[in-house]
């Protein structure tokens, strides 16, 4: 098994809500097992103090919100490990290029992982303002791909 569909079946094994995970391939076996989490209890040394009143908030002016909406970067990410597709085919145009239109739902690349493409959509809409990995990169999950503007 190469490292890279090793990689995958951990990652997916990670988001799965799974125990135990064995896989035989060529004559080779590969167990994954979630460690138990034990929990200790420690007591508190003192009591717990009071809680403190809440303080008193104003609402953020529009400015002050334009500048926060400015300042955030929107970012589509990878939704797992794997090989990052930008075109459905070797030969064919990709999904999606520097200056285009995204609205959400829209499809932006595929991610191969162990001979599976999974598409990758956005949920977000915006202009393309950069692709952030080649064509054919390996990518890490959460890994950002595609920052819109």
């Amino acid at each position: 098994m190469d490292t890279q569909a090793l990689k995958a079946l951990i990652d997916l094994f990670g988001r799965a809500p799974l125990r135990e995970l064995e896989i035989s391939e060529g004559g080779q076996t590969v167990k994954i097992t979630r460690a138990k989490q034990v929990q200790a209890f420690v007591p508190p040394a003192s009591p717990l103090p009071a809680a403190a009143p809440a303080a008193a908030t104003t609402p953020p002016s529009p400015t002050e919100e334009a500048e926060v909406s400015s300042t955030k970067e929107l970012l589509i990410t990878a939704p797992m490990y794997g090989t990052l597709h930008l075109s459905p085919a070797p030969d064919a145009p990709p999904f999606v290029a520097v200056g285009d239109t995204l609205h959400a739902g829209q499809q932006v690349g595929l991610i191969e992982a162990m001979k599976v493409f999974t598409p990758i959509k956005t949920e977000i809409s915006g202009r393309v303002e950069a692709i952030l990995v080649p064509d054919g990169s390996e990518v890490e999950a959460h890994q950002p791909l595609i920052r819109l503007s």
